[in-house]
């Protein structure tokens, strides 16, 4: 299977769609930032679960389970 034919999967274009979505709450977040300091006591952990939620949940919903019938 070629990296074309993965990548138009649903499952993986709807995990890709979910990390997209949670990158950008991150990136709102970044802008708010005075100074690097902040980056050092910003909670990373949240960060990369909101990223693998977004990953799962994308998946999930690209995957149709989440679709209304």
């Amino acid at each position: 299977m070629d990296l074309h034919t993965i990548l138009s999967l649903p499952l993986v274009r709807g995990a890709i769609a979910g990390i997209l979505t949670a990158a950008v709450v991150d990136f709102h977040a970044f802008q708010n930032w005075k100074n690097f300091d902040e980056a050092l006591h910003y909670d990373w952990r949240l960060v990369a679960f909101r990223w693998f939620q977004g990953a799962v949940m994308g998946a999930l919903t690209g995957a149709g389970l989440f679709a209304i019938s």
